[in-house]
C-alpha cells in the first residue's frame, strides 16, 4: 500500500512541473503529450465554473451545494471511469528546455517592491540545521496549526485528517511512547480522486478554530471546497458543505492550497487547468477562477454561500472571487504572520521556478499579473507584451537546480535565531530545504540549509503555533526543522 501511495504523490508535484505522469490517464488534448500546442490557443476553451456565492454577480448563481453537480464535458475533461496509468512517470508537459514554437526570449528586471526580510545571510550561513521526525504518515501533504489549541493536523492525499501527538510519540525519557502517535480524525477518502495530480491537496482552519476547510478533486476529478464543523478535536465530515466547486478541464495543474489571510478572508490557489503552455487560454484571463489567486469571504451577513469582499479588482466580471491572475500552478503559498506579506511559489514548466511576494504594505497589489504564461519567472515564454500590470517574481531558479518548487513560510519562531526572517522552501525534486533572505534593494541571496528529505518527496511545509517550521515528505514522515547542536 505505501508503494502504491508514493507512486500517486510523486506524480502530483513532479507532474506540477511537467516530468510527472501528467495526463496520461485522461484523454490526450493538444499539448498534453509533451509537444507544444499548434492550435491557437482561444480556440480551446475550459468549460465554465461551478460556484456556490453570494450572488456577488449576475453570472454566479447563489444555488447551495454543489456536491453532486455533473461535470460539463470539455477536451480533456477526466472522469473516475477512465483507466489509470500504472507506469513510472514521464515527460507529458512538454518539459522539453524550450518554449512553445516562435517564442521571444528576454530577462526583464525581477520586481523588487516588496519590504524586504530581515534574515541575516551570514549568521544564517553559519547555522547548522537538523530534520527531527514527529511523526510516519503515509502520503501526508499538508500539516496546520489550529487556532486557539496549538493542536497540530496533518492532511494526507488519499483524503484523511490526522491529529498528532503533542508529544511527537516521545516518552519523558526520549524513547517512543506505548501507543503514541497520529489519531485519524477526519476520512474523506471516498469522495477524493486519486492519481495524477488529484487527491486532498490543502486544508486549513477558520481564524476561530471552529471550522475546517478542505481543497480536494471530487471523484469526477474537479476542484472543491469544502467546509465542515468541528466537535472537540474531531472534524465533522457528516456535516460538511461544498463552498466553492469549480470544474477544471484536466488532471493537472490543480493548485488546491487554502489560508486565510491576516483581513480575515478566505484565500485559495488554483491552477491553469491543466495541459501545457496554457492550452486552455486561462493564464492571461481575468474572467476564470483557473490560474488565479482568490479571495472570498466564507461567512457573509446573509450566512450561505461565500460573499465578494470589498476590494477585490474584478468585481464587476465572471470571477469577481479572482485577487490576482497569471500563475501557473501556485501549490503553495503562505502569509507571513508578522508582515502580512504574500508569499506565492508558482511551479514552472520547462526551465524556471518562481517566488512572489504581495506585500501586505501594498494592499497585497490587488489585480497582480504573475505573468503566466507570458513569462515563465522572468523568462518569455510566449507572445511579445509585457503589461503594465505584470509583477515579476522576487525569486527565481532553473531545472538545473531542481524542477518543482515547494513553497514554506517566513521564519517567526523563536527556535533558530539565524533564521528569524528567512522564508524557508525547497524542491520536490532534490529535497533539498533553502532559506531566501533579501537585502534592503530587495535582491535575493539562496542559502542552502544542508538538510533534505528523499528526493521527489517534498511536497510541502507546515508552520505550528509557536512559528516552527516542519517538512513533510511523501516518503511517509513529517520532520521539524531545528537548529544542530
Amino acid at each position: 500500500m505505501r508503494t502504491a501511495v508514493l507512486v500517486a504523490v510523486g506524480v502530483l508535484l513532479v507532474g506540477g512541473c511537467g516530468v510527472g505522469l501528467g495526463d496520461q490517464d485522461g484523454p490526450a488534448v493538444a499539448g498534453q503529450d509533451g509537444a507544444p500546442s499548434d492550435a491557437p490557443r482561444a480556440a480551446v476553451t475550459a468549460p465554465p465554473a461551478l460556484r456556490t456565492a453570494d450572488a456577488p454577480a449576475s453570472s454566479v448563481p447563489a444555488s447551495g451545494s454543489t456536491e453532486n453537480a455533473p461535470a460539463s464535458t470539455a477536451a480533456g475533461s477526466t472522469t473516475d471511469d477512465e483507466p489509470r496509468p500504472s507506469g513510472t512517470a514521464g515527460d507529458t508537459d512538454g518539459n522539453d528546455g524550450a518554449g512553445p514554437a516562435g517564442t521571444a526570449t528576454g530577462s526583464p528586471v525581477p520586481q523588487t517592491s516588496a519590504p524586504s526580510t530581515d534574515g541575516d545571510i551570514a549568521s544564517l550561513a553559519e547555522t547548522r540545521f537538523d530534520l527531527v521526525p514527529v511523526a510516519e504518515v503515509d502520503a501526508p501533504v499538508a500539516l496546520i496549526a489550529r487556532p486557539g489549541s496549538g493542536q497540530r493536523y496533518v492532511a494526507t492525499l488519499t483524503g484523511q485528517v490526522w491529529l498528532l501527538d503533542p508529544t511527537d510519540g516521545r516518552d519523558d525519557n526520549g524513547g517512543v511512547a506505548a501507543g503514541a502517535g497520529p489519531q485519524l480524525v477526519a476520512d474523506i477518502g471516498s469522495k477524493v480522486s486519486q492519481g495524477c495530480e488529484n487527491g486532498l491537496l490543502g486544508f486549513t482552519f477558520s481564524p476561530d478554530g471552529e471550522e475546517l476547510y478542505l481543497s480536494y478533486t471530487d471523484t469526477a476529478r474537479n476542484s472543491r471546497i469544502a467546509v465542515m464543523p468541528m466537535a472537540g478535536e474531531i472534524p465533522q465530515t457528516g456535516s460538511s458543505r461544498i463552498l466553492l466547486a469549480l470544474e477544471q478541464p484536466a488532471c493537472n495543474h490543480n493548485g488546491g492550497d487554502l489560508a486565510f489571510g491576516p483581513d480575515g478572508n478566505l484565500w485559495i490557489g488554483f491552477g491553469d487547468g491543466g495541459g501545457a503552455d496554457d492550452i486552455y487560454g486561462q493564464g492571461q484571463d481575468r474572467d476564470t477562477l483557473l490560474g488565479a489567486m482568490l479571495r472570498i469571504d466564507p461567512d457573509p451577513p446573509s450566512g450561505r454561500g461565500y460573499g465578494i469582499p470589498a476590494g477585490n479588482p474584478f468585481p464587476s466580471g465572471s470571477a469577481p472571487e479572482a485577487w490576482a491572475y497569471g500563475a501557473r500552478n501556485p501549490w503553495r503559498f503562505s502569509f507571513d504572520r508578522r508582515t502580512g506579506d504574500l508569499w506565492i511559489a508558482d511551479v514552472g514548466q520547462n526551465r524556471v521556478e518562481e517566488i512572489h511576494v504581495l506585500p501586505a504594505a501594498e494592499g497585497w497589489l490587488p489585480g497582480a499579473n504573475l505573468g503566466w504564461p507570458l513569462f515563465e519567472g522572468n523568462e518569455r515564454f510566449s507572445g511579445s507584451g509585457t503589461p503594465a500590470d505584470l509583477v515579476f517574481p522576487v525569486y527565481t531558479y532553473t531545472h538545473d537546480d531542481g524542477c518543482s518548487v515547494t513553497g514554506g513560510y517566513v521564519y517567526r519562531g523563536s527556535a533558530i535565531a539565524a533564521l528569524e526572517g528567512a522564508y524557508v522552501f525547497g524542491d520536490y525534486c532534490t529535497g533539498e530545504l533553502w532559506g531566501l533572505v533579501r537585502g534592503p534593494d530587495g535582491q535575493a541571496e539562496r542559502i542552502d540549509l544542508g538538510v533534505s528529505v528523499p528526493r521527489n518527496s517534498l511536497v510541502s511545509f507546515g508552520e505550528d503555533a509557536d512559528g516552527e517550521l516542519y517538512a513533510l515528505s511523501t516518503a511517509g514522515t513529517v520532520y521539524r526543522l531545528v537548529a544542530a547542536p
